[in-house]
C-alpha cells in the first residue's frame, strides 16, 4: 500500500470548543432537544436540566447521526458518523483503530469493525479526552485492545471536568457538561509523552503530540509504508 497521510480526525471537537461563543438557538437546535430549546429561548420557569441529562441528550444526539463508510486505502477504513470519525487499520496484525465514537453508538461499531475481518483489535488510540472520541476505550479494552494516549488525556479522563456547552437556564447561566472520573477500565493503559510509533501490518502509525493554542490537548497520527 503507498499511503502516507495525516490522519485528522473529523470531531465535533471544534463545535464544543466554540459553542460559548454562538448564538444559542443555532447550536442548542443541532444538540438538545426541542423542549429544551424552547425552554432556553423563552427564558421560562422550566428548571434547567441537570448535568446528567444534558450529557444524555448530548450524546443521543451525536448517535443519531448515520454512520458512513469509506475506504481510504486497501488496508485503512474510515467510519464517520456518531461523534466524528473512527479509522481503522485491519491486517494480519490485528485491527489497530483512531477514535471510538459515543457511548450509544458501540453496537453500530462493533458490528462494522466485525464485519471488516475476524481480526481482534490490538489497539485503541484516542486522540484526545472528548467523551466523543474515548466513551467506548471500556468496551474495546473489554474485547483486549490496549488503550493508547496522550499522558494529558489519561490524567484529564482521571480527573472531574467539564466542558463548556451553550445551555442558558431559566436564571440566565451557563450549564456545561459534566463528567466524573472515568472507570479504570476506559483510561488509556499505555501512554506517551511526546510522540512514539507503532508497527503493524506493514505500516507504520506514528503518534506526535501537538502543543495547544489552548487548553485541549490533540495527537496527530500518520499512517506511512516503510521504503
Amino acid at each position: 500500500m503507498k499511503l502516507d497521510f495525516l490522519q485528522k480526525q473529523t470531531s465535533r471537537r471544534d463545535i464544543l470548543r466554540g459553542s460559548v461563543t454562538l448564538g444559542g438557538s443555532a447550536f442548542l437546535g443541532h444538540f438538545l432537544p426541542t423542549t429544551l430549546v424552547r425552554a432556553s429561548a423563552a427564558g421560562n420557569a422550566q428548571q434547567t436540566p441537570s448535568p446528567a441529562d444534558l450529557l444524555t441528550s448530548m450524546r443521543a444526539k451525536f448517535n443519531a447521526v448515520p454512520m458512513e463508510t469509506q475506504e481510504l486505502a486497501d488496508n485503512v477504513t474510515m467510519f464517520d458518523g456518531p461523534g466524528g470519525a473512527v479509522t481503522v487499520l485491519n491486517g494480519p496484525d490485528g485491527k489497530f483503530i483512531v477514535d471510538s465514537f459515543v457511548a450509544p453508538a458501540w453496537p453500530r461499531l462493533k458490528e462494522a469493525l466485525d464485519d471488516l475481518s475476524s481480526a481482534p483489535v490490538k489497539y485503541v488510540i484516542d486522540t484526545h479526552w472528548h467523551f466523543d472520541h474515548t466513551d467506548n476505550n471500556a468496551h474495546l479494552h473489554a474485547t483486549g485492545a490496549t488503550v493508547l494516549a496522550h499522558e494529558n488525556t489519561r490524567k484529564r479522563m482521571s480527573e472531574p471536568h467539564d466542558l463548556p456547552v451553550l445551555y442558558r437556564g431559566a436564571d440566565g447561566a451557563l450549564a456545561s457538561l459534566h463528567f466524573d472520573p472515568s472507570p479504570a477500565e476506559a483510561l488509556p493503559q499505555q501512554t506517551f509523552a511526546t510522540s512514539y510509533q507503532l508497527r503493524a501490518n506493514g505500516e507504520t502509525l506514528a503518534f506526535q503530540h501537538v502543543a495547544p493554542r489552548t487548553r485541549i490537548r490533540i495527537s496527530t497520527f500518520i499512517f506511512k509504508t516503510p521504503t
